[in-house]
């Protein structure tokens, strides 16, 4: 049950990120500024967790090597696509086709690494992509 309130928490949470994004880009806000200024505040207020969980992230190259690609890559580059594409469409929709994220990084996770999905998984993906295929067809 917990797991279950904490998920729509998340939810919840997502949902007012992407709707403080769009609003403040379509008051004439660079998309670039609002997202920064999001993930700047948000660093701000996790940094302190460091103290107590993050011993072992820069313990080796490695570990470094991970954290500035995840920085890099899906977090900077990923949520400044994200800014721009909500220039274009709703927060709704916007957030809406983040839910290809992790069917894509699952469809991944088999190709590349050899992972296996269980039939429940690949039953959510099929949901995933009926509702994303629904949201598309309803606006034509």
């Amino acid at each position: 049950m917990m797991g279950i309130a904490l998920g729509l928490l998340a939810g919840l949470t997502y949902a007012i990120y992407a709707w403080g994004a769009k609003t403040m880009i379509d008051k004439g806000v660079q998309s670039q500024a609002a997202m920064g200024s999001i993930f700047g505040l948000g660093a701000m207020v996790l940094l302190p967790s460091l103290l107590f969980s993050g011993d072992n992230l820069f313990a080796s190259s490695t570990n470094t090597i991970v954290v500035f690609y995840m920085a890099v890559i899906p977090m900077a580059l990923g949520y400044f696509a994200f800014g721009y594409g909500l220039r274009h469409i709703k927060a709704s929709s916007a957030s809406l086709l983040t839910l290809l994220e992790p069917v894509v990084a699952a469809i991944l996770a088999v190709l590349v690494v050899g992972e296996v999905i269980s039939p429940v998984g690949w039953f959510g993906i099929t949901l995933i992509l009926l509702c994303l295929w629904g949201q598309t067809s309803l606006k034509s």
